[in-house]
């Protein structure tokens, strides 16, 4: 079972090193790079997979999708 949602006009900033995966259904063996605290992110979608809420995130290191929500300080946009 999944759900999407989109997220406009918010920006989220790393408070601590986050890793961003592959795809939403990764583990941890697949990290394409690790956040660290201060980069900023725009979340593009939600994807809820099992018990995991997956956020895909345009960082400037590239796209990638990450789990750890309170990872971030979010901000809105707009």
């Amino acid at each position: 079972m999944s759900a999407c949602s989109n997220k406009m006009h918010q920006v989220w900033v790393a408070t601590r090193s986050t890793p961003v995966y592959a795809s939403q259904s990764d583990t941890e063996e697949k990290i394409l790079f690790t956040l660290a605290a201060g980069d900023a992110c725009i979340p593009l979608r939600d994807v809820v997979m099992k018990v995991y809420l997956h956020t895909e995130m345009q960082c400037k290191n590239g796209r990638g999708w990450v789990i750890d929500k309170q990872n971030f300080d979010i901000k809105s946009t707009g």
